[in-house]
């Protein structure tokens, strides 16, 4: 289902003509960043009229505010409504191709295990891809699920607990081990303990523990190992989600960002991990049931449709990746309001899908019952 929200287009619909004429222009202007004349339509579009037709639904798509002209003796170019209308009616999406999915497939699943690794191959394919500021949120749990926990005695009183979590998150801590405690202490308090853990949130996992048959207590080593556990997941759920980002050489190129005003602000942008995540967070998710991220829209946000006045130059394509509310994080991309949407719309698509296939193979309620080819079809 190949869904792009956002802002809803005009009310009023073009006819075919003014349609097709508005379509050049948005590709003739996302390509060469100069405004479009009447006989550069006429020669390199082939509408199939003439260059005074032309001019005459020029004038007509001006007067509705699809284009505008930024100087008296300068060509049209697109608007923000113009632009709209193009991503939600007009758009031809530039598909990849099968060599490009299965080749980005092979590369999410070799770093499959290592989550920093595939949220940098995601920001830097999708960079290079869109040739813009690729941005990624690492997934997020509102309460974090474990997936193993392993005790190491260090030395004689000092100790690492490691807590993995399913959505790939390694946490080590160093404790002080009461006396006498031993490695064999240790390994047969995780012996006990991971079944309890595995698959669950503190909260569940807690709970658990207190429903243990009142002649089975935990131990005081076992007593020991969960405390520290829950207080690192509880260390952990209260953290912010990490945000990788890639392309910065990518869009300072386009001429949008020349000015160093605006080149300076795309740049503080990106040292903001705050701001970052929000730019990528059009909602919540809170009211969604859990359920795999398919269906999932791109959303679409031009200009002025950006929640601070300094992006009103920008456009943002965006997506969410893996299970409703359970774990989930965002994808998108960042360019000037002259965006190559018909690329930017199924990249962004295509990689928050795979990303989505990469996190549910590690999930605990077993691998993903999708193959390579169902996720090739509903891209």
């Amino acid at each position: 289902m190949n869904v792009v929200e956002g802002r809803n287009a005009s009310d009023h619909v073009l006819t075919e003509r003014q349609a097709r004429i508005l379509k050049a222009v948005v590709d003739q202007y996302v390509r060469h960043a100069s405004p479009v004349a009447s006989e550069t339509l006429v020669r390199e579009h082939g509408l199939g009229v003439s260059s005074a037709t032309v001019r005459n639904e020029l004038a007509e798509l001006e007067a509705r505010g699809f284009i505008c002209q930024p100087h008296t003796s300068a060509g049209r170019i697109p608007s923000e409504t113009g632009y709209r209308y193009f991503v939600q009616r007009l758009m031809a999406e530039r598909q990849l191709s099968r060599s490009e999915r299965v080749t980005l497939r092979h590369q999410f699943h070799q770093v499959a295990l290592v989550r920093e690794e595939w949220l940098q191959l995601a920001a830097v394919t999708l960079a290079r891809g869109v040739q813009a500021a690729a941005i990624v949120t690492a997934p997020h749990m509102r309460q974090s699920r474990l997936k193993h926990v392993e005790a190491v005695q260090m030395q004689e009183h000092l100790g690492l607990i490691i807590v993995v979590l399913h959505d790939g998150t390694v946490k080590q801590q160093l404790v002080t081990l009461p006396d006498g405690v031993t490695q064999a202490r240790l390994s047969a308090a995780t012996s006990r303990l991971n079944p309890v853990f595995s698959g669950r949130t503190r909260v569940e996992f807690s709970i658990k523990v207190s429903e243990l048959p009142e002649d089975q207590p935990l131990s005081l080593d076992e007593t020991f190992v969960f405390s520290h556990v829950s207080n690192i997941v509880k260390e952990i759920d209260s953290r912010e989600t990490p945000v990788y980002h890639s392309g910065l050489v990518e869009l300072l190129d386009q001429p949008e960002f020349a000015r160093s005003d605006r080149a300076r602000a795309i740049v503080e942008l990106l040292e903001r991990p705050q701001t970052l995540r929000d730019v990528l967070m059009p909602g919540s998710d809170a009211d969604l049931p859990a359920a795999l991220v398919d269906s999932n829209p791109v959303h679409v946000v031009i200009g002025s449709e950006n929640r601070w006045d300094w992006m009103r130059e920008c456009a943002v394509v965006t997506s969410q990746y893996g299970l409703f509310g359970e774990l989930t994080g965002f994808i998108g991309v960042l360019g000037p309001v002259r965006f190559p949407y018909g690329v930017a719309v199924p990249a962004v698509r295509y990689i928050a899908r795979l990303m989505t296939e990469v996190l549910v193979n590690d999930w605990p309620s077993g691998s993903s019952t999708r193959t390579p080819e169902e996720i090739d079809r509903v891209s």
